[in-house]
């Protein structure tokens, strides 16, 4: 079994969603952890044929108040890196950087070849387009892989939950309903850290104990 991180298209809830897999597992990093990246992008990475529109064509650019570069992709439509080059980085770092891309994008690979179970998680509501594609691509890559696209999310308006009619591997999952105590941290990545994610986790180890059997 493996959980992956799909991450999201914003800064602060896409690194949450890492952070809060490494919490409850020891896992190595993925792909996508720690990169602002949309589901264009994701699916995009999925079927990559050229490597080298991971490590070539990037614009680097100042944080401001930050002690780190920003990175973007310009191969992608999103894919941003706020975490990878300090401010006084050279060319063994921006080096460092390509390598350690290209290994997490193998190990993404790879565990979706070799792996009989995934759930992939991302946060906030997903264009059912998306899924769709999504779900066609990991099969292109193993028809007999068993994953599920799992979508968290925090809205105080949404009375019940989304479903897509004949997207059995799809779940939503609203924090607001499930939270015991609500939070209110300024600062939305340890916000979003301190949702209630040991009903996920939990549902999780149900759902691969019934495939395990």
């Amino acid at each position: 079994m493996k959980i992956i991180s799909l991450s999201y298209e914003e800064a602060g809830y896409a690194c949450s969603i890492a952070s809060s897999i490494k919490k409850k597992y020891n896992c190595i990093t993925q792909f996508f952890d720690y990169l602002v990246v949309d589901m264009k992008t994701i699916n995009e990475i999925l079927l990559l044929k050229n490597i080298n529109l991971i490590i070539n064509n990037f614009q680097i650019s100042n944080i401001e108040n930050h002690n780190y570069m920003s990175v973007k992709w310009n191969n992608f439509s999103k894919l941003i890196s706020y975490h990878d080059l300090g401010l006084n980085y050279n060319e063994l770092g921006l080096e460092n950087l390509k390598k350690k891309y290209t290994r997490r994008f193998f190990r993404l690979v790879n565990d979706i070849y070799s792996e009989d179970i995934i759930f992939f998680i991302r946060y906030g509501k997903t264009p059912l387009n998306d899924i769709i594609q999504f779900n066609e691509n990991i099969r292109k890559l193993n028809e007999k892989l068993i994953f599920y696209f799992i979508n968290v999310d925090y809205d105080e308006d949404l009375k019940t939950n989304i479903t897509h009619k004949g997207i059995n591997n799809y779940i939503y999952i609203n924090f607001f309903h499930i939270n015991e105590n609500k939070t209110h941290n300024e600062d939305l990545y340890f916000r979003i850290l301190e949702y209630n994610w040991d009903f996920v986790f939990n549902l999780i180890e149900t759902n691969n104990k019934y495939y395990s059997k």
